[in-house]
């Protein structure tokens, strides 16, 4: 169990609302669906100039009129196999034979995948939350590498309780910046660590867990990294399970100095490092598909173990065959999918390019071998300090020696994102993500092109307000 959560705290909610200490524990751990319903009350809108916007939420509206158009067109609740069990909860027939047909070209698979590797559930969470259940006892881990994407938390803690170990990599040898979050020499060091640090506090480690392209830094891993964390789980007998969600979101970047293709990890000849049956794929609708409403994912896997596994929970994760054969509509569709991912590439890259030539024109920097995603990583440490003792590049690292007054600060950074709401615009905090310094937040350009520009210009009266002290400092 967390030990932020203490006992005490646990059972009280279990004797006040007559709850099992497992639901109890995720009562006390909290949610933010609160939350979120608050910010949709009063979301920005041409009609609504005054309303928030979010720069938090890694979404991507700017094809749904299109997706949203051509679903309306296509699909019919008209054949009454809608309405029936069907084949049962793995998913439907079509969809499964459509995506391994779409793993086979878009994801250039080296093995042919097959309908039977193929499970279908209601998004990605649900796909490493089925995963986690299935290869995770109760206190086991999943080594994952900073900064992550912050639902990887739930997924593998919420039910099936198992352990997140941090793959750090600051006080690591040869480490410099961000970009050696990709460095195959640089992660073999961090993926020994986070070992031996579960090792040392006795956890049992079953998987690594990646995103791939990352996210929060928004870069694809060279095929070379990716062999690499493949050999790391080979030797040692582990999962290697990859959030591939955002494949087909990758954009031309002409600011990254060292971009890289999406490589995904079906498409290389792994089978001198890892066994076949230890490497899974979480896929999904949401971000390639602007359609994370309709909330489908997929899991790939060649472990008969593993589909059998998540079968027998799947009645409880059942998706329905209307949405199901939406995205089977589209995925089947080879003069769709050529040229939407076309669009929504270059959509993408000319809104990444609106937000960097903002960000650098305000001397706000950021991560710059972005290209992938829908987000940037922005550095706002100077706004953390006192106003009298503002610097670039101030060191508040929080792996290695601690940070001295680290609440303090991470205090700081909560409250520049409650600053930046009173602003009218929402971003995320690097805490969400476990980074390892603080003060750098994600910030999410696929909205509405005037509500970017907008939005932008929100989050800079909110810096310089901290910045000229007008306002009580985070």
């Amino acid at each position: 169990m967390d030990t932020e959560i203490s006992q005490l705290e646990t059972d009280e909610v279990c004797r006040k609302y007559g709850l099992s200490e497992r639901s109890a524990y995720n009562v006390v751990r909290g949610h933010p669906w609160d939350k979120v319903q608050a910010m949709q009350a009063n979301v920005w809108s041409s009609e609504n100039p005054q309303g928030l916007i979010s720069l938090g939420v890694a979404e991507n509206p700017l094809l749904q009129h299109e997706v949203g158009t051509y679903i309306k067109n296509s699909i019919a609740a008209t054949d009454n196999d809608h309405l029936r069990y069907g084949v049962g909860p793995r998913g439907s027939p079509r969809l499964r034979k459509a995506l391994a047909s779409f793993f086979n070209l878009e994801f250039r698979s080296h093995d042919p995948v097959r309908d039977r590797d193929v499970l279908i559930l209601p998004g990605v969470m649900s796909v490493l939350d089925s995963l986690t259940w299935s290869i995770c006892n109760e206190g086991e881990g999943i080594i994952v590498p900073l900064p992550f994407y912050t639902g990887f938390n739930p997924a593998v803690q919420e039910r099936s309780r198992g352990v997140l170990i941090q793959a750090s990599f600051q006080s690591l040898e040869g480490y410099h910046s961000l970009d050696d979050v990709f460095s195959p020499v640089i992660i073999q060091q961090a993926l020994e660590g986070a070992l031996q640090k579960a090792a040392a506090n006795g956890v049992k480690i079953r998987a690594v867990l990646i995103s791939n392209p990352h996210n929060p830094l928004g870069r694809c891993y060279p095929a070379e990294t990716v062999r690499e964390i493949a050999r790391f789980c080979g030797s040692n007998s582990l999962h290697l399970i990859s959030d591939e969600i955002f494949a087909k979101s990758v954009y031309e970047n002409p600011r990254a100095s060292d971009a890289r293709p999406f490589t995904s990890v079906i498409s290389l000849n792994l089978s001198d490092l890892i066994a076949p049956h230890l490497v899974h794929v979480a896929y999904g609708a949401g971000k390639d598909f602007c359609a994370s409403g309709l909330r489908i994912g997929v899991l790939l896997s060649r472990n008969d173990g593993i589909i059998s596994a998540v079968s027998s929970i799947s009645v409880f994760q059942w998706v329905p065959y209307l949405t199901q054969n939406a995205w089977a509509e589209m995925l089947e569709d080879d003069h769709l999918l050529a040229g939407f991912h076309a669009r929504n590439a270059k959509i993408l890259g000319q809104h990444c390019e609106i937000a960097q030539a903002f960000l650098e024109e305000h001397k706000i920097p950021y991560y710059r071998n972005a290209n992938a995603g829908t987000f940037l990583w922005i550095d706002l440490r100077r706004y953390l300090q006192n106003n009298d003792k503002q610097q670039t590049g101030l060191n508040l690292s929080i792996s290695g020696s601690p940070l001295p007054n680290v609440e303090s600060y991470r205090h700081r950074e909560s409250e520049l994102c409650k600053r930046c709401f009173e602003f009218g615009v929402g971003i995320s905090p690097g805490s969400s993500f476990s980074t390892e310094e603080l003060g750098w937040f994600r910030i999410c350009f696929a909205v509405e092109k005037q509500a970017l520009y907008i939005g932008l210009q929100r989050l800079l009266e909110c810096l310089r307000a901290i910045e000229a002290g007008n306002r009580e400092e985070p």
